[in-house]
């Protein structure tokens, strides 16, 4: 739902911190939607913060591309284009393809078993009859699995630079995605994947995942397309 809504206590500990996960929150649920307007006042007091630690939020949130901070005219949420997705998305690619070849080498068999965990608890959620109810627990465990590809690479600066462009790549999934389309075959993907780790193929496990990360990509630029298409009609 739109607007501002009943947001979080923020306790006086971190609150810069604090507020830019809530407001992080705020806009991947789409509380917050594309576009919006940002009522500064009314957040700040529903927060419980004064204005320099929503100001520090707001910044890291302009930083990440989820905001825009327009002189004189206030705070918006970005509406990302077909053009940013793409780009978010081959980045995205370039970065996990990269770590998944260093994974190969480096992930324990302790890791590759929380990634076998992680695709079966992705079978449990979409087996309902109603996947639009769990598709945003779906993305949150898509998002760990491909987390820990990255943590598996033992990569420091290449875990913050997937960090910051997953941002825009999350928020597009949980806007424009149709939940009912083709998740089988992309959990059977993770599945895939997950299933050559012990034999270390780096070759194999880069391709692999280079593919995933392309038909994820074309899958959500089709939903967006036929979203699009809807709206002029209606």
């Amino acid at each position: 739902m739109n607007g501002e809504g009943e947001l979080l206590h923020v306790d006086r500990c971190s609150m810069s911190d604090q507020a830019y996960q809530i407001l992080k929150e705020s806009i991947f649920s789409d509380r917050f939607g594309p576009g919006q307007k940002l009522n500064l006042p009314a957040i700040a007091k529903q927060m419980g913060v004064s204005r320099t630690p929503l100001k520090e939020a707001l910044s890291r949130l302009a930083s990440d591309g989820l905001v825009e901070i327009m002189p004189r005219r206030g705070t918006f949420v970005t509406t990302p284009s077909r053009r940013d997705i793409e780009e978010s998305f081959d980045v995205r690619r370039i970065l996990e393809v990269y770590a998944i070849g260093l994974a190969a080498e480096s992930c324990t068999d302790a890791q590759i078993a929380q990634l076998r965990e992680l695709v079966s608890r992705m079978w449990e959620v979409v087996n309902v009859n109603d996947r639009t109810k769990t598709y945003k627990r779906y993305t949150e465990l898509d998002r760990a699995f491909h987390q820990l590809v990255v943590d598996c690479s033992g990569n420091d600066r290449l875990r913050e630079a997937w960090e910051q462009i997953n941002v825009h790549v999350q928020m597009a999934r949980i806007r424009y995605r149709r939940a009912d389309r083709e998740l089988d075959a992309s959990i059977a993907q993770h599945e895939r994947i997950v299933g050559l780790f012990p034999d270390r193929n780096r070759g194999q496990l880069q391709r692999l995942m280079g593919r995933h990360i392309e038909e994820a990509k074309h899958a959500l630029l089709r939903d967006l397309d036929e979203l699009k298409s809807a709206s002029r009609d209606e």
